[in-house]
């Protein structure tokens, strides 16, 4: 029992100091697409977290990722899927803003979508289940 305890103490501070500075995805980011990493995503997460800088570190990795990962997940057959979890889930009073983004847009990647203000872990969480979902019948 004891082990078990050290362990899950051991994994949280592990989980916590790894928090405290920007991975690979939110440092890419920042370095290519400087105006909307601070103008969104930094932003977002000081208005959602304030002065808890360990949370505003933990969900600007966390947009970052989900905005990578969905990029990779993404197939042209459930474009619908993805342009209504943007929808969905874009912030308030930006969803005609990203919609028009989304109707502009060549190609589903970094360089446009990082200009949308929604919350990507959320729009990722929906694509992804409503993509299994069609291709499951």
């Amino acid at each position: 029992m004891k082990k078990i305890i050290i362990f899950l103490v051991v994994s949280i501070m592990t989980n916590v100091a790894s928090s405290q500075s920007l991975n690979s995805n939110a440092s890419y980011i920042k370095n290519n697409y400087e105006t909307e990493y601070e103008n969104i995503i930094k932003k977002h997460a000081l208005n959602e977290w304030k002065d808890d800088f360990s949370m505003v570190v933990y969900e600007i990795n966390k947009q970052a990722d989900a905005l990578i990962e969905l990029i990779g997940a993404f197939k042209s057959e459930n474009t619908n899927i993805a342009y209504k979890a943007i929808q969905e889930w874009s912030f308030d009073g930006y969803q005609s803003f990203n919609i028009n983004i989304f109707k502009e847009m060549k190609s589903f990647g970094l360089k446009d979508l990082v200009k949308m203000q929604c919350d990507w872990t959320m729009v990722k969480y929906e694509y992804l289940k409503q993509a299994k979902a069609k291709n499951a019948f």
